[in-house]
This record gives C-alpha cells, sequence and structure tokens, in this order.
C-alpha cells in the first residue's frame, strides 16, 4: 500500500510504498520511525495526535506517538485498483514488530479465502470478492 500525509493536514503529497500484515485485532495501522521520514516535510504537519496506549499479547501497555495518514492499497508494480485514498490512524513504533494494517482498510475493503487455498482475496465489492474466489 501506499501511505502519505494528508494534504489537508499539511501534507506535502509525497507517497511511501509499505506492506502491513492484514490483522484483523489491530485498530491502527502501524508504522515505523524510519517510515515517517520518507513522507515528505513533517515540519508543518498538523495530523499529529496524541500518544495511544497499546496494549500487546502480555497484557503490557507502552504509549506510542499517533498520526493520521492516508492509504491507497496497490498491487504489484503500485498500480492501484481504488482511486480514492483510505483515511487511517497510525501509531509509531519501532521495527522490531510486524507491520499491521488499520481498522480503516478493513471497512473499505473485502478479504477473503476460499477453503484449501492459501492466496488472499481482496476486492471492493461483495460481488467482486465472490468472483475471485
Amino acid at each position: 500500500m501506499l501511505v502519505r500525509l494528508i494534504p489537508a493536514l499539511g501534507g506535502d503529497g509525497t507517497t511511501y510504498g509499505i506492506i502491513a500484515m492484514n490483522d484483523t485485532g489491530s485498530d491502527m495501522l502501524s508504522l515505523y520511525p524510519s517510515d515517517i521520514m520518507h513522507l515528505g516535510n513533517i515540519g508543518f504537519y498538523i495530523g499529529w495526535r496524541a500518544p495511544v496506549a497499546v496494549i500487546d499479547a502480555n497484557g503490557v501497555a507502552i504509549y506510542c506517538p499517533s498520526i493520521a495518514v492516508e492509504v491507497l492499497p496497490v498491487g504489484n508494480g503500485d498500480i492501484s485498483w481504488r482511486s480514492n485514498w483510505i483515511v487511517e490512524e497510525a501509531i509509531i513504533r519501532n521495527g522490531f514488530v510486524p507491520r499491521l494494517s488499520g481498522v480503516a482498510i478493513r471497512q473499505h475493503l473485502y478479504f477473503g479465502t476460499a477453503p484449501g487455498n492459501h492466496y488472499l482475496a481482496v476486492a471492493t465489492t461483495k460481488g467482486g470478492l465472490s468472483s475471485l474466489l
């Protein structure tokens, strides 16, 4: 997927490609500190949010900075099959944890796999998903 700072909040439109795991238990997109450096001029960006408490599987809470970004799902060759960007809340965590998708992307797309199939199908409509399976 491509990530960018929201232009209406001061983002300059610079995009950066990332790979995130689709985790239904994750409420926010995970970004690494190095990702932020690739998103253009963040000096005047007003999309920063309050720190968020993240509770891991052991019940330990850590506080992570959060930021509003836009994401655009893309296929091979960074070709998008969606025309509009999706607003997503993201947390910034160290690179020792997997990068996880957020809830907003799951509200705009349909995901599924057929029995015995290890490939993930993604579509923008339910009908499109059933035709892929």
